[in-house]
């Protein structure tokens, strides 16, 4: 669905109040802006691709078929905490299930938990890495984006520039680093799904 350029400059709230209201256009203009900050963010605690997509994609449907019922104050935070309650619910299932197949094996959990640190540390790394080749401004902004959790407006205010400009330097910086940690999750996939 393309979606109106008029949505795509709204703030939050004001795109969560047209979903409220059944704005599907809304709707996927929020889902495009933090599909992939909520990726990254149930991928850095439950490092497998497809069930992060899935969780993410469960997160995002729930925001939609419960939009009358929730009270959201903040898009960001609403959608953080039910991507990491979600990750760490299946991170626990998957454990009790470990733990229920083989009861011989006490260190199989923490087998488990150790390969996950491992790999979240690598992928923090190579994300690290990705932000740190983007242009001065760009990496600025995402980082008061996406580590100091800025709304749009607020890091425009800051730094003296529009919410658009802001808006376009996100998805740029994003669409570099995506690029950038592709090799590396494509490796890392075949090595954790084959090695």
């Amino acid at each position: 669905m393309k979606i109106l350029p008029v949505l795509s400059n709204l703030q939050d709230e004001e795109l969560l109040s047209l979903i409220n209201s059944g704005n599907q256009e809304a709707f996927v203009c929020i889902y495009d802006r933090y599909w992939s900050e909520m990726y990254m963010c149930a991928f850095q605690i439950f490092p497998h691709r497809e069930t992060c997509e899935d969780l993410v994609h469960d997160v995002f449907l729930y925001l939609w078929n419960s939009k009358e019922l929730l009270q959201i104050r903040s898009v960001r935070d609403y959608l953080y905490i039910a991507v990491k309650n979600r990750s760490l619910n299946k991170i626990r299932s998957k454990h009790s299930h470990v733990g229920i197949i083989d009861e011989g094996h006490h260190n199989i959990a923490s087998d488990i938990s150790s390969d996950e640190n491992l790999a979240v540390k690598e992928i923090k790394e190579v994300f690290e890495a990705a932000i740190s080749k983007l242009p001065d401004k760009c990496k600025e902004i995402l980082i008061l984006s996406r580590k100091e959790h800025l709304s749009n407006k607020e890091i425009a205010s800051r730094l003296g520039i529009s919410s658009k400009t802001v808006e376009n330097q996100i998805n740029i910086g994003l669409k570099k680093i995506r690029l950038g940690m592709a090799e590396f999750l494509v490796f890392y996939f075949i090595f954790f799904l084959f090695g």
